[in-house]
C-alpha cells in the first residue's frame, strides 16, 4: 500500500505510514529516496509499536548514514541495487543485509535452491531459486568500494551548488535535510 512521502525530504511519511497499517500489513518498506536515510528513528519506533517489520530500500543509499551508522548497520533487512543507474554498478544484481544470523540463514535457503550453505547432498528444505551474484559482478562491484567514499565526497560538495541553483528555478524545490542522516549519497 503505498503513502505519501514528507514534502521536505521526499521520504515516506511516518504518519501517512502509520494510518496504513492494518492486520494485514506484512512489512513497511522505506525507500531511502535520492541518497536520504528515511527517518529511521521514527520508523523503528513504528515498528516496534506496531510489531510490523521494517525492510528498507537502501537502492539509493550505498554508502549513506544515519546517525554515525551505515544504512546495514540499523538492524532491519536492508535491500540494494547494482543495476546500471546506481551509485554502485555490476550492470544488474543486488545485495541483502540482515541484522542477525538466523534472518541470514533463511534468506541464504531461499536463494540457494533450498539448500543450507552445509549441504553437499542437493537435501532441499524449502523451495528456492537460484540467484546468486557472480563471481565477477562481485568482483567490479569491490573495486567500486575503494571510491565510494571520494565520490560520495564530491558529490556532497557539489550538492551545496546544485542545491542553490535549482531552488532558484520557479516550482523546484530541492531536497531538504536531516541533520540525523549525516551522509547523503544525493543519488542522482
Amino acid at each position: 500500500v503505498p503513502v505519501d512521502v514528507d514534502l521536505d525530504t521526499y521520504n515516506i511519511d511516518v504518519a501517512a505510514a502509520a494510518s496504513a497499517i492494518t492486520p494485514r500489513t506484512k512489512a513497511i518498506m522505506p525507500v531511502h529516496m535520492a541518497g536520504l536515510i528515511a527517518d529511521m528513528d521514527a520508523l523503528d519506533k513504528l515498528s516496534a509499536d506496531t510489531g510490523v517489520p521494517l525492510l528498507q530500500d537502501a537502492a539509493h543509499a550505498h554508502g549513506a548514514r544515519w546517525q554515525g551508522k551505515r544504512v546495514g548497520e540499523l538492524g532491519t533487512v536492508a535491500t540494494f541495487s547494482f543495476q546500471n543507474g546506481k551509485l554502485m554498478t555490476a550492470g544488474e544484481g543486488g545485495a541483502l543485509l540482515f541484522p542477525d544470523e538466523e534472518t541470514y540463514e533463511a534468506a541464504f535457503l531461499r536463494h540457494s535452491c533450498g539448500r543450507p550453505r552445509t549441504d553437499r547432498h542437493y537435501l532441499h528444505q524449502t523451495a528456492g531459486t537460484n540467484m546468486r551474484l557472480n563471481e565477477f559482478s562481485a568482483s567490479v562491484l569491490r573495486a567500486q568500494l575503494g571510491r565510494l567514499d571520494a565520490q560520495l565526497t564530491l558529490r556532497d560538495q557539489r550538492w551545496t551548488l546544485l542545491s542553490r541553483l535549482l531552488g532558484e528555478i520557479d516550482g523546484v524545490v530541492p531536497q531538504g535535510t536531516d541533520p540525523r542522516a549525516d551522509r547523503n549519497s544525493h543519488y542522482m
